[in-house]
């Protein structure tokens, strides 16, 4: 894009979004959040831009950049730890499963640079000792390569607030990460740095340092934020860095930097009222941002379509739409250990259930007012019928909605098989499904919403990764014995 597009875009940069309907709305530096149901969030990343942990302005376009830059890293980041990303339904907008936020920013750095107080040259350069807990050569340069990456993790500063730096002991030592889980973060941190360097190197870029935020989505360690983008990690032009040492001038990169430094400039870091930011700096910042989007990706950068603001509302506007659920009608009570399994595997795809007992033989009557005030809910549903032996209430049932209806018949030794009978063969004209197993049946039922829902499709896709590293892992362990015994026959023999 040329500057003078940059420019006149600058105007309509989206400074704040306003989704009516999608629930609690809360504000961050960058970011807007929403709190849906079904434990997800809405994250609109905005034009904001902030630093010194202050907003300053909008840069055109970069919203749309952090917000696709990050889509396209947590995809290429997901084996070495999972991440809150659910589905990007706007290039301002990413929906993400709800995480319980660690309250710690974890800054991996592979070079010594910035100009930030927290930056680790400037409290080398002010000869702190043992800056983050590390302990640093001698006789460093700003811009040098460190023997190997570090972490200078700090605390995240509510708004308004600086960050605090923090060393690794006083993590565990205050309580804000566990011993065991921060060994996690750690090694997962370095392990994400690496590939990023990796793939930035490929691009002909440099990965200079990184800062990466974490929680627990469903008590295991995610990625959250953003990750990798040109706002939460500076970049260099790998080729300009030998000529940039050689001249003694600083490398030519695509972080805040640029601004940062032009700030500093002009006297300010963050401490008095901040200058107004030119439109031609605003356009040249743009330019930055969309360079290192088309370098890391590989493709074009195509801004969404103006308006901005009423785009990103219409494309949002499917997650307004009620959250499934799935009534569980029991004919007995006595099943009730049956429908709690299905419950429990539902609750793990995201998905409400409802355990009910309504009998077609005993109580016709009131299945039916049951049936009828759940068709009368706008929620979308999957009905899951348990009864055996003479299944009436999975006809019944099926006669009377419009949902998918899936019969799960607890078996019976005590009928041989027998008590399967029903469910299978049912008047022509009638069709619930038929699958005996409880996760089975919770299965099909999530599979049955994924075809409109990406939430559910992707916890769907995790669990059955999870079971694909199961059978590896059991298989490898089953590789493992038979080498063993083998071993010992050998021996013996």
């Amino acid at each position: 894009m040329e500057r003078r597009d940059l420019m006149d875009a600058a105007p309509n940069a989206l400074i704040r979004s306003d989704l009516k309907g999608l629930g609690e709305r809360s504000e961050g530096k960058v970011r807007d959040l929403y709190r849906l149901s079904g434990g997800r969030r809405l994250l609109v990343t905005t034009d904001r831009f902030s630093a010194f942990d202050r907003v300053l302005g909008a840069i055109p376009y970069r919203g749309q950049v952090l917000n696709r830059l990050s889509a396209w890293w947590f995809e290429r980041l997901a084996d070495i730890v999972d991440h809150h990303m659910l589905a990007v339904p706007h290039p301002h907008a990413m929906l993400c499963r709800e995480a319980e936020v660690l309250p710690v920013e974890v800054i991996v750095r592979g070079y010594i640079t910035g100009v930030t107080s927290t930056s680790l040259w400037t409290l080398y350069q002010q000869g702190v000792e043992r800056p983050y807990g590390l302990d640093l050569p001698r006789g460093l340069q700003k811009d040098d390569k460190l023997p190997a990456p570090v972490l200078t993790p700090t605390t995240k500063a509510e708004a308004g607030q600086h960050d605090e730096r923090l060393t690794e002991a006083e993590i565990v030592e205050r309580g804000l990460v566990p011993a065991a889980l921060w060994q996690q973060v750690r090694e997962v941190s370095l392990q994400l740095f690496a590939r990023g360097q990796a793939l930035a190197a490929a691009a002909g870029l440099v990965l200079v340092d990184t800062k990466y935020e974490f929680g627990l989505c469903q008590g295991a360690l995610c990625l959250i934020d953003e990750v990798h983008t040109p706002d939460s990690s500076r970049y260099w032009l790998a080729d300009d860095l030998p000529r940039a040492r050689a001249e003694g001038r600083e490398p030519e990169g695509f972080s805040k930097e640029f601004l940062r430094k032009w700030l500093v400039a002009q006297g300010y870091r963050g401490e008095a009222e901040a200058p107004a930011l030119p439109t031609e700096l605003l356009a040249q910042a743009a330019e930055r941002y969309i360079e290192v989007f088309e370098r890391l990706t590989g493709t074009a950068f195509a801004p969404a379509p103006q308006p901005v603001a009423a785009n990103l509302a219409l494309a949002v506007s499917p997650l307004l739409r009620p959250q499934p659920l799935v009534p569980i009608i029991m004919g007995s009570r006595s099943d009730l250990s049956h429908g709690e399994k299905i419950a429990r595997a539902l609750k793990r795809f995201g998905i409400a259930a409802e355990v009910r007992v309504a009998s077609a033989h005993k109580a016709p009557r009131y299945l039916l007012a049951v049936l009828e005030a759940y068709e009368a809910d706008p929620r979308p549903k999957v009905y899951i019928t348990i009864a055996g032996r003479s299944n009436a209430l999975s006809a019944l049932v099926d006669t009377q909605v419009r949902a998918p209806v899936i019969a799960s018949p607890p078996y019976s030794d005590s009928f041989g098989g027998a008590d399967i009978f029903s469910s299978l063969r049912m008047p022509s004209g009638v069709a619930p499904a038929v699958v005996v197993d409880p996760e089975g049946a919770a299965l099909v039922a999530a599979k049955i919403f994924a075809i409109d829902d990406r939430a559910i499709w992707h916890r769907i896709a995790d669990h059955q990764r999870e079971m694909a590293e199961g059978i590896a892992t059991d298989d490898q362990r089953t590789a493992d014995e038979a080498a063993t015994e083998i071993g010992r026959d050998r021996h013996h023999g």
